[in-house]
Order: C-alpha cells, then sequence, then structure tokens
C-alpha cells in the first residue's frame, strides 16, 4: 500500500470538511463548523489494483488577501479546489486561488471542483460554468452524495502522476 497526502483547498463554508466527511464517513451534516489550520482524515481506496491510503488534507478556508502556511502544502500529490456554485465571491478570483495553490504546493495540476450542487438548477450551473473564467472539472454535491466518490477518484489518479 502507498500513502499519498492530498489537499482540499478553497474559501470558508464551500464545503470541503462536508465533502470530506461523505467520502470517508458516508455521513452529512448541515451545521456548520470552521475548520481552524488543517484537519487530516484517511481513507484507503483501491486504484487500478493499487491499494492507495489517501491521506486527506482539509485547509481551513482562505479569503484571498490571507496567507496560507506553505507547510501545509509541502508534499502534496494532488489537490482538490472547492467552490460553492451558490456563492459568486468563492469563484470571482478562482484563477488566482488556483495559481497561489500550484506555486505553494509545486502541483502543476489542480482539480477544480464546484460544490452545492443541490442548491442551483441544471441551467443555473450550465450558465455559471460558462461565466467561470477557468474550466470546472467536476460538480459534486456532498449533501446528495453525488459525484463525491468520483471527485476523491480524480483525486487520487491525480496523486499517482
Amino acid at each position: 500500500m502507498i500513502a499519498k497526502k492530498v489537499l482540499l483547498v478553497g474559501n470558508f463554508g464551500v464545503g470541503k470538511t462536508s465533502l470530506i466527511r461523505r467520502f470517508v464517513f458516508n455521513e452529512f451534516s448541515e451545521d456548520y463548523i470552521s475548520t481552524i489550520g488543517v484537519r487530516v482524515s484517511s481513507k484507503i481506496v483501491r486504484l487500478d489494483g493499487v491499494q492507495i491510503k489517501l491521506l486527506i488534507w482539509d485547509v481551513a478556508g482562505i479569503k484571498d488577501d490571507e496567507k496560507v502556511p506553505k507547510a501545509y502544502f509541502l508534499g502534496a500529490s494532488a489537490a482538490l479546489y472547492v467552490f460553492d456554485l451558490s456563492r459568486e465571491e468563492t469563484y470571482l478570483n478562482i484563477k488566482n486561488q488556483v495559481e497561489m495553490i500550484k506555486e505553494l504546493s509545486g502541483l502543476s495540476t489542480i482539480t477544480v471542483v464546484g460544490n452545492k450542487k443541490d442548491l442551483l438548477t441544471a441551467d443555473e450551473i450550465n450558465i455559471l460554468k460558462k461565466t467561470i473564467e477557468i474550466p470546472v472539472d467536476m460538480i459534486t454535491s456532498a449533501k446528495e452524495n453525488d459525484q463525491v466518490e468520483d471527485a476523491f477518484n480524480i483525486l487520487a489518479k491525480q496523486s499517482l502522476k
């Protein structure tokens, strides 16, 4: 078995912790509990016959003007940038945020995930995807368990590259 450090990053309140709880424990809670610093969870996944222990770093939500400790990003094999489909401020500066994470982590690819799909219609999501300045790799809902496992499988695949 191999272990891989992977990151979930993005603004506060976008659902990073909810995605992790859904993936690791198959649980969802409406209660919002702010992550302070970083919280690490793990789950073993099997991908192409290989067992991978994902060490999932839930990095506290950030704002554009905040500095995140570089140590959180060191040694990461992959990262998901999560934004809230229903809150414009979480994706307005998404290109700069993703570039900053690439710089801090040394990763060349960051998977971009729009979360809280359950709060919008399919038409609203399609319009929104056209307004975001970078490609969105996946649309998820932690609440409805929609494409959560797929997002972490992408993360696991990225970690092996």
